[in-house]
């Protein structure tokens, strides 16, 4: 049940109900944010802000290391990044096209990998910046 849902009940008086029907330990679910303006299908998108905001940067290959240019901004300088690569079928199995993404450049240092259509609101600051990506195929199911 929502939150909203669930103060709806309240306020409309059904709270003992909502409650009796509930079940003893649901987890809140915490509001992952997305994009306010979608990453194009098939990149990967940076951002100089945190949780998707400010310049944005593109990219759909594989960079052993992002040019110290504008047009890597949302990489050398950034603070969120988003996959939006596909999905596909195989044999019963979902895949994606995950990328990886490194706090040093030519593929190494820390690392992260991102499933398709998610991201890293904010990322730490111990992380640093993302200087190179990888992507490769990954099974989701």
């Amino acid at each position: 049940m929502t939150v909203h849902a669930l103060a709806a009940a309240v306020v409309s008086g059904a709270a003992c109900v909502v409650f009796t029907l509930a079940p003893a330990a649901t987890p809140v679910q915490a509001v992952v944010p997305v994009p306010s303006e979608p990453c194009t299908s098939g990149w990967v998108c940076g951002w100089t802000g945190p949780d998707y905001t400010s310049v944005a940067s593109f990219v759909s290959q594989d960079m052993p290391r992002y040019p110290e240019t504008t047009a890597y901004v949302g990489f050398n300088g950034g603070e969120s990044v988003w996959n939006s690569a596909r999905t596909w079928r195989r044999n019963g199995q979902v895949w994606g096209r995950c990328v990886t993404v490194y706090s040093s450049t030519e593929y190494r240092g820390q690392s992260r990998t991102i499933r398709p259509d998610q991201g890293i609101a904010r990322i730490p600051a111990s992380f640093g910046n993302i200087h190179s990506n990888r992507f490769h195929a990954c099974r989701l199911s």
